[in-house]
């Protein structure tokens, strides 16, 4: 039982992290309807941008964290602007859209690829100080991750509830025309989604590789992770992706206690189908009509 509450434990800081990754990719997919299959590519390239910054150029935590921080921000800007507005505008349907995000995706884990190459890389070397509480083990980085992640969590919920900004940005993945209509700035508020997304990607991103490192294809899984958590908590509640990430993250230390790591994968998409199966809506989702859909 000892090693089940441990599994336990871990699941919770587990499902921080995805909790994480589910608010940056809900954020972009609730307000812009936009399946965006690059934010893998953020994923890994948040992760670089830090490598370089701390351990390449040598800079200070800190400042390298700032100029990674503002360097994912600005590929949020730049995606939005030059590859996801302008099929917007010309009206191009959801497939031409996934296949543009799709090759933003491929090129910027093949240029990683190609310059770092396919290894492992390690932030921070050594083995972490840990910390044993009635007889659960925690390493400082656990603690880091879920502190960090708990409080990112907390505030951006209490906004989702009090900010006009957040509501008007949930407002716009309903009635995107009624924004234009009643002079909000819906184009502001679209490049706003991605830079907020950016922040979540790049945290989750940070507090991961800090931890276990990064290699160039660590993107796709933290992508399926973040979908599944969406769709099985419900696109249209920050609460459900956060009860998706928790549920995901649990069941997967359920079955390494049972099974192994291996099957963890396995077991996400086990529930992926379930949830599409029997409430496709989602967790805590509603239903909608037809016609709203």
């Amino acid at each position: 039982m000892g090693a089940l509450f441990q599994l336990f434990i871990n699941g919770l800081i587990n499902g921080i992290i995805y909790s994480l990754l589910a608010i940056g990719f809900g954020i972009v997919y609730r307000t812009t309807r936009i399946f965006h299959i690059a934010y893998a590519g953020f994923y890994t390239l948040s992760a670089y941008l830090f490598f370089t910054f701390f351990k390449v150029l040598k800079l200070p935590f800190f400042i390298s964290l700032i100029l990674s921080l503002f360097s994912i921000s600005v590929s949020g800007y730049l995606i939005e602007r030059f590859v996801y507005l302008p099929f917007y505008e010309k009206k191009s349907s959801s497939g031409v859209i996934f296949i543009a995000s799709l090759g933003i995706y491929i090129i910027i884990v093949n240029l990683i690829a190609l310059i770092f190459g396919n290894e492992i890389k390690i932030i921070l070397e050594g083995v972490q100080p840990s910390y044993s509480f009635y007889g659960i083990m925690l390493t400082r980085i656990q603690i880091i991750q879920a502190l960090i992640g708990f409080i990112l969590i907390l505030i951006f919920s209490i906004m989702a509830k009090k900010s006009k900004i957040i509501k008007a940005l949930w407002a716009m993945g309903d009635e995107p025309e009624l924004l234009i209509s009643l002079g909000l700035p819906f184009y502001n508020l679209r490049k706003l989604a991605f830079i907020i997304s950016s922040f979540f990607v790049f945290t989750s991103s940070l507090l991961t590789v800090i931890d276990i490192g990064t290699n160039p294809h660590v993107g796709l899984p933290a992508l399926l992770t973040s979908v599944v958590a969406v769709i099985i908590g419900g696109i249209d509640r920050l609460s459900g992706w956060i009860l998706g990430s928790f549920t995901i993250a649990l069941i997967q230390s359920l079955v390494i206690w049972k099974f192994s790591a291996n099957w963890a994968p396995l077991a996400t998409f086990l529930i992926l189908i379930l949830i599409l199966l029997l409430r496709p809506q989602g967790i805590i989702g509603t239903k909608k009509r037809i016609e709203e859909i």
